[in-house]
């Protein structure tokens, strides 16, 4: 018994070498180098934390000194302040609201002032404006010595105090003060920002690295200005015990930014730091050493079971993978068989765009075209029986309608003069000749002949078919519209028969055109071989705005004897459809009730052989 592999078991014997092989030497490889890329990571991590970090309190101090040397530079102070020296009340007044707004706008911005304010030369608070709605009295304890020390900075410089700690607050705090200078250039008071410091005590110790990485940050002198253990200015320079902290506070005030290793407490760590350089404080992340053995253990079972994962993943995803691609496979086969069977009315849905898709696109137009060519075998075969029967039964019919028409003319030689016999006579005559033509368009179209080809410029032989019907066309209303290509190469065609057919479509879009319209004829190289269609043909389109086909009918137009009009013999486009397709051209209609009609007719550049 031979066993057979399907494509599903191929796929899986073929893929699931491929994926998990890879993944199993590269965890391998991963777990062996694990502790270092942890190492590389944490510390990639820890410089990325620690710069953000250093940026966004370098920013919050930036945006400080920025804020005071714009408030310092507006007007609005200079006012208020000419105004109460010279005790304009009402100005001063509106002065004071003002800067009051002022100064509630430059709150807005930060969450981390809590107040400004604007004091005179002797220290006196003349305007406050604070975030909340709580007033904030001044602390003389918190407050010894700055104003002092304020003033004596010089112009355009700005000053700012150590961490101070609030008991009205109850948080910790830290003062911005610029010089204010009136138009005499005298000192005048400062402009002061409380800064919120207690929020970014908050902002260092939210920083977290592991499970017991922590930040903190030095002054310029060495001194912990922010840690989640350590109160302001507790630890400084001369009291870390462990030469190995002290050698990394001591590289921190230089500015620098790198990453190092310590001993605190007995436990080793390794700290990246960064500058905020306008202070000219650190800030640093640290982290335990013994935490990088833990991590570089969550890799290594982070790897097997990203590898169990990935093959379970394998699995499932070959099944899905088979499925949807023999899903369409399976479709072909089964359309197939139905084909077999003589069932050519299906189409396969495209599903995709892909090669499958291409090749579902390709059965489907191999199925139309299957269709379409045995509608047009089945049509041909119909063609040729009605041919050969026509022609017999017109010829039985011409002979007596001939001899009949003698015996009429006779009739009105002898009794000649008489109005009865003139007028029977007539309309016999009348009906006999309606006969004989529809006799001699029966024979022409059952005894087609063959075309004689000769190199036809197209676009003249349109001319001269409408030429036939100008005055008709004038007389009904309708207008015909040209747009010919004048880069129309040379076709070789039996222009007698092409002109017929130009006629016999020209005819029917006038008679869609009872009270006038438009009739567009356009002409066109065609090199466009999707669908079927062959390369380099001529396309002529015949368009009119006219009442059109009803959708019901527009299956039937090509058959014989079928008319939609009362005067009608239903010849005339079974007639053209046999002229184009002796041209190895084709000739198709599309209609709508509201939209009018448009025949296309495709002929070929080259004809190496007419049938």
């Amino acid at each position: 018994m031979t066993f057979r592999f399907s494509i599903f078991s191929k796929l899986l014997i073929f893929i699931l070498p491929l994926v998990c092989l890879p993944i199993a030497i590269l965890g391998y490889f991963s777990i062996e180098a694990a502790e270092e890329r942890v190492n590389r990571l944490v510390r990639h991590e820890q410089m990325i934390k620690v710069e953000g970090s250093a940026d966004k309190i370098k920013n919050i101090f930036y945006n400080c000194r920025i804020d005071l040397e714009t408030i310092n530079s507006l007007p609005l102070l200079e006012d208020y302040h000419i105004a109460r020296t010279f005790r304009l009340n009402a100005e001063t007044e509106f002065n004071y609201e003002n800067i009051q707004g002022l100064f509630r706008d430059f709150l807005l911005r930060s969450p981390f002032y809590y107040q400004i304010r604007f004091l005179d030369s002797n220290g006196q608070e003349l305007i406050s404006q604070c975030a909340s709605e709580i007033i904030v009295v001044k602390d003389a304890r918190e407050d010894s010595g700055f104003f002092e020390k304020a003033r004596l900075t010089y112009p355009g410089n700005i000053y700012f105090s150590d961490i101070l700690f609030s008991h009205r607050r109850n948080g910790y705090v830290m003062h911005w003060a610029i010089p204010f200078y009136s138009g005499w250039r005298e000192f005048s008071g400062l402009i002061v920002i409380d800064l919120d410091y207690e929020k970014i005590i908050h902002l260092i110790s939210d920083i977290r690295v592991g499970e017991k990485g922590y930040a903190f940050l030095v002054d310029s002198q060495g001194r912990n200005t922010a840690h989640p253990h350590y109160a302001p200015y507790q630890l400084n320079i001369d009291s870390y015990l462990e030469p190995s902290l002290k050698e990394l506070v001591q590289e921190m005030i230089t500015g620098a930014s790198s990453w190092k290793s310590y001993v605190h407490d007995n436990v080793k760590k390794v700290a990246a730091f960064a500058p905020i350089p306008d202070m000219g404080w650190s800030l640093a992340v640290t982290i335990p050493v013994d935490e990088l053995g833990k991590e570089a253990l969550a890799i290594k079972w982070r790897v097997i079971e990203v590898a169990a994962i990935i093959f379970v993943f394998a699995v499932v995803g070959v099944s899905v993978l088979s499925y949807y691609l023999l899903r369409p496979v399976r479709e072909l086969v089964a359309a197939t068989n139905r084909m077999a069977e003589g069932n050519l009315n299906q189409e396969i849905p495209l599903r995709s765009r892909d090669e499958l898709g291409d090749l579902t696109r390709s059965f489907n137009h191999m199925v139309k075209n299957i269709a379409r060519i045995q509608n047009e075998l089945v049509r041909s075969e119909k063609l040729i029986s009605l041919g050969r029967l026509s022609a017999g039964v017109a010829h039985e019919i011409r002979n007596p309608l001939n001899a009949m028409k003698g015996a009429i003319v006779h009739i009105q030689r002898r009794r000649a003069g008489d109005p009865l016999i003139e007028e029977y006579t007539h309309l016999v005559s009348e009906e006999i000749d309606r006969l004989n033509f529809f006799v001699t368009e029966f024979l022409q179209f059952a005894r087609q002949p063959q075309p004689k080809p000769v190199p036809t410029d197209l676009n003249q032989l349109i001319l001269s078919t409408q030429n036939l019907f100008a005055k008709q066309t004038d007389e009904m209303g309708i207008r015909l519209i040209n747009h010919l290509d004048s880069r129309l190469p040379l076709v070789s065609v039996d222009p007698n028969q092409m002109e017929q057919v130009f006629i016999n479509v020209l005819i029917n879009a006038m008679d869609a055109l009872p009270s006038g319209g438009d009739i567009t004829f356009s002409s066109l190289i065609h090199n466009n071989i999707k669908d079927g269609d062959r390369p380099d043909q001529v396309r002529i389109e015949i368009r009119d705005n006219g009442i059109g086909i009803a959708e019901a009918h527009t299956q039937d137009v090509f058959d014989p004897f079928f008319s939609t009009k009362e005067s009608g013999t239903g010849l005339g486009l079974p007639l053209s459809l046999g002229i184009v397709e002796s041209h190895q051209g084709r000739m198709t209609i599309s209609s709508g009730c509201e939209t009018g009609t448009v025949v296309v007719i495709d002929l070929p550049i080259k004809t190496e052989q007419l049938i």
